[in-house]
């Protein structure tokens, strides 16, 4: 039961799911590299070895991996397995369970918004109380390109959205698309 349990949550935090808000993207890359040398990529598969990445979805592994091979398809040349490509493509995705610590505050008199004047007497005005701790699950996907010479590392684009549980597969997809998209659109760099 808790496996299943942390299946759908896993499966749910991949996709970036939940907000209508955007991810959040950042991207960073090796400055002296010559990106405009690059034609030809490979996609490695992502590996699942670890008892987190374990219990994400293989369909959604494969479709993250025909998305970012079919979108790099367009600018670069796919080679396959026996052939050595410019560069290879990682993905891995996180999901992290995070603490928001919360408050509120209750203040007594009155104004436009139940906020306006305050009592000078202690006895009307109470210290914020605590809230509790709200848990919220944060999913990011990393996308590395590697030399295929050095195999160094020359770029990494990382998206990271807070995540709702529950949504189906579809909708999943949709958002994980958009996620793909946002963070290869910023590869390779502007300099």
């Amino acid at each position: 039961m808790l496996k299943a349990g942390l299946f759908s949550l896993l499966v749910a935090l991949m996709c970036l799911s939940g907000c209508a808000t955007k991810p959040y993207v950042a991207t960073d890359y090796e400055a002296s590299y010559n990106f405009a040398a690059l034609k030809s990529f490979a996609v490695k598969s992502a590996k699942q070895d670890t008892k987190e990445n374990i219990l994400i979805s293989p369909f959604t592994l494969s479709h993250i991996h025909a998305l970012v091979n079919g979108e790099l398809a367009k600018r670069y040349q796919s080679v396959g397995e026996s052939a050595t490509p410019d560069f290879y493509v990682t993905y891995h995705v996180v999901m992290e369970e995070k603490l928001e610590p919360t408050a509120y505050d209750q203040m007594y008199g009155f104004g436009f918004w139940g906020r306006g004047y305050r009592y000078p007497s202690s006895m009307f005005y109470r210290p914020p109380l605590d809230g509790g701790i709200r848990v919220y699950n944060q999913g990011s996907l990393i996308i590395d390109m590697v030399d295929a010479k050095t195999q160094q590392p020359i770029w990494r684009g990382v998206s990271e959205k807070r995540l709702n549980k529950g949504l189906n597969p579809q909708k999943q997809r949709e958002i994980l698309t958009s996620a793909v998209l946002e963070v290869l659109a910023q590869f390779p760099p502007v300099k």
